[in-house]
């Protein structure tokens, strides 16, 4: 393990024989007793360097980056990072970026996400599918905390083996602090949902202890049977006339919102003309299903 000045603070290394097409797994413990936080203000980043050798020979390697930090939610005073209460402020972003759509380029990745920390963005949650490693180290590197989305609602043996995958991809970084494992999905009010959801968690938690899991819904809270009762943190879509009640009538649950506005606006445009598909720029077109940019 290596710190951020490039000192080696730990190693160890453990001698095996494997088959040929065969796999084994190794167990190598490091420590570190008194490690730099990770945090918004300070995203500091450990290296662990994982060299395969044979004869004494380097023949493969794989460098990880890592964070130490500590999370909690709690159903009355919401978020902790690191012992401090503190909020959530996110927003919902797509891949894709104007002129080159979803092959954005890494420094696209960079500069969208140091835009949005300098208005006090500290919380991203990314679009409907595992977003781009580039994007995630950036992340890391600038201390942006990520919501990480699920791709398929499916618990059949290939839609369970992308979820591993997804996992097992970003589970040492240090800004992802939850899972999500579906949004929106029609099933979210029935029982069938309900132990999808579960069989999903469970493949998470085999995975990942240290992270909570939620599921992004837009309906079916108030059925009596829905997936809100097989997350840790019960995540809304718009809603908002529904948090009160919900929150009276399960108080011990954790909430969270993953998508609230859905304004509509014309960079420089001042009046709104529906025929045109022109809307204006003062915040007063959105969708049926979502809010203005005031009101959320």
């Amino acid at each position: 393990m290596i710190d951020p000045d490039g000192h080696v603070i730990d190693h160890n290394r453990q001698a095996f024989e494997v088959g040929s097409l065969r796999e084994t797994t190794l167990h190598l413990p490091l420590t570190h007793t008194s490690p730099e936080l990770w945090s918004p203000d300070s995203p500091v980043l450990y290296t662990v360097r994982s060299l395969l050798k044979e004869n004494g020979k380097v023949i493969d390697e794989v460098v990880t980056r890592c964070g130490f930090r500590e999370i909690r939610f709690d159903k009355d005073t919401w978020f902790w990072l690191n012992g401090e209460n503190i909020k959530l402020k996110g927003v919902c972003n797509h891949q894709d970026h104007a002129g080159v759509g979803v092959a954005v380029p890494d420094a696209l990745w960079e500069f969208r996400l140091r835009l949005l920390k300098d208005i006090g963005v500290n919380a991203y949650r990314c679009a409907y599918n595992p977003v781009a490693k580039e994007f995630m180290d950036a992340c890391d590197s600038l201390g942006i905390m990520v919501m990480d989305e699920n791709r398929i609602f499916n618990t059949s043996p290939e839609y369970v083996r992308q979820l591993k995958w997804l996992v097992r991809r970003d589970r040492n970084r240090p800004s992802i602090i939850l899972w999500s494992v579906f949004n929106e999905e029609p099933m979210q009010g029935t029982e069938n949902g309900y132990e999808m959801v579960r069989r999903m968690y469970d493949v998470v938690k085999k995975l990942d202890t240290t992270r909570p899991v939620t599921a992004a819904m837009n309906g079916g809270l108030f059925n009596e049977i829905n997936v809100a009762y097989a997350v840790d943190v019960v995540g809304f879509n718009y809603q908002a006339d529904s948090y009160d009640r919900f929150r009276e009538e399960n108080p011990g649950m954790c909430l969270t919102s993953a998508e609230d506005g859905s304004a509509f606006m014309t960079r420089g445009g001042y009046v709104t003309d529906r025929e045109k598909r022109e809307m204006d720029s003062y915040d007063t077109q959105h969708a049926r299903w979502g809010l203005s940019h005031r009101a959320t």
